[in-house]
């Protein structure tokens, strides 16, 4: 069971955060399910967790490029693909964010806003959103240690998942 004192535990808090991004993620993942004018209204709502997902993983955001600069020979090549592939996976993100609100059929005319829709940004929208399903499989496997010992904790009943990140 999930400890009580989740919100003073960062781990546990980044943990039930990533699975609401993560639950987030796959719903926008089926547009054809959800309709267009729910797609597009998740899609804003996601922004919420994404930015809470980086906000909580500052730490890591900040120190690994730090680290990988003032020491690049201690990092195996894991730890230096990891964080280009992180970064590549949070541009392909960013782009399917912009090209989806630059391609909204419902959302934007719902608020007011009309935007003459270019067939250029709906294939870079499609393309891209294509794209990160299997992206986020590879970030998920590349983090499962973490997601891993972290699930057993948390749901074992042990005291302090808090060590580990």
């Amino acid at each position: 069971m999930i400890q009580k004192s989740w919100k003073n535990n960062l781990a546990v808090t980044r943990y039930l955060m990533d699975s609401l991004l993560l639950v987030g993620f796959i719903l926008l993942c089926l547009p054809n399910i959800t309709g267009i004018l729910l797609h597009e209204w998740l899609s804003l709502l996601f922004i919420v967790p994404f930015v809470i997902h980086l906000l909580l993983h500052w730490d890591w955001i900040i120190s690994l490029p730090k680290h990988l600069m003032t020491n690049l020979r201690a990092f195996k090549g894991q730890a230096r693909f990891n964080l280009l592939w992180d970064l590549i996976f949070y541009i392909a993100m960013l782009i399917v964010i912009l090209s989806g609100f630059l391609i909204s059929e419902a959302l934007l005319a719902q608020l007011g806003v009309q935007l003459d829709i270019q067939p250029f940004w709906a294939e870079i929208h499609d393309l891209f959103s294509n794209l990160l399903m299997p992206m986020l499989g590879i970030h998920l496997a590349m983090h499962w240690k973490w997601i891993k010992s972290l699930s057993i904790k948390i749901f074992s009943k042990q005291k302090d998942p808090r060590t580990e990140q």
